[in-house]
């Protein structure tokens, strides 16, 4: 077990394995919360978990592992994370007509919840990231699970980045409420929320119609569908401890 002084993030020697992303802190009783988005770089990927993985995530975030109470992993895919960064500029089939390849508009991502019985968390939000982690799954069995094939059914999430925005009645003609998360951004800046769509699992291909027309009433208001778009946003929330938000 690593346990870092002044909650500072794990210095990574060498190339990263993942990427983290949004780390956020929550109470949760008895103690804390700790949820993020995890992106893989070159060829790792995460199939079941392991405490050893989780152990690398949580020191790279700069959090005491021996604290850990639980973990729990979520694959899905998202435009968020997705090398293309504006899909909704141009009907999906155009990139590879004779195989309707969805892989450059959907990017791989896992959400990671880490529950801690510590009393309170070193930070309530992490800012954008990423947070770079060296680690490997052993029960990941070394081989792509994604290929853009039509055949392939998974789990996909539209996830907004926003601001200001107290109406959200106009998702209601596009998806049921059931649908979305709202996560509020800690900040001394009010209104910063993270809307996370979840569409039913299924063939990409067969839903992208939907994907597009989320991604487009997000992004005529505004509201950044992409992560490269939030780096570029100077007022978006940075890492905020407790001391800072209180």
């Amino acid at each position: 077990m690593i346990s870092l002084p002044n909650g500072a993030p794990l210095e990574v020697v060498g190339p990263p394995d993942f990427l983290l992303w949004h780390p956020l802190c929550a109470d949760s009783g008895s103690g804390y919360t700790c949820t993020f988005d995890v992106t893989a770089k070159d060829f790792e990927e995460i199939n079941e978990g392991t405490d050893a993985l989780v152990v690398a995530f949580v020191t790279s975030l700069g959090m005491d592992p021996i604290h850990i109470d639980g973990w729990r992993i979520e694959r899905f895919l998202s435009p968020y994370y997705a090398f293309e960064e504006r899909p909704e500029q141009r009907p999906f089939g155009v990139a590879v007509p004779s195989t309707g390849d969805w892989s450059d508009r959907f990017g791989l991502a896992w959400r990671v919840s880490v529950r801690f019985t510590d009393s309170s968390a070193p930070f309530r939000y992490g800012g954008l990231g990423p947070y770079p982690a060296i680690g490997h799954d052993e029960t990941w069995p070394y081989r792509p699970s994604v290929d853009g094939s039509g055949d392939q059914e998974e789990t996909v999430v539209v996830i907004a980045d926003c601001w200001g925005v107290e109406d959200w009645s106009f998702l209601g003609e596009f998806i049921s409420r059931d649908q979305v998360e709202m996560i509020d951004i800690a900040a001394q800046v009010e209104n910063f929320v993270q809307a996370r769509v979840r569409l039913i699992s299924g063939r990409p291909i067969i839903i992208e119609d939907a994907v597009v027309e989320l991604l487009t009433i997000f992004t005529i208001r505004l509201f950044s569908t992409h992560r490269k778009i939030t780096e570029k946003m100077e007022f978006w929330p940075q890492r905020v401890t407790g001391s800072q938000a209180s």
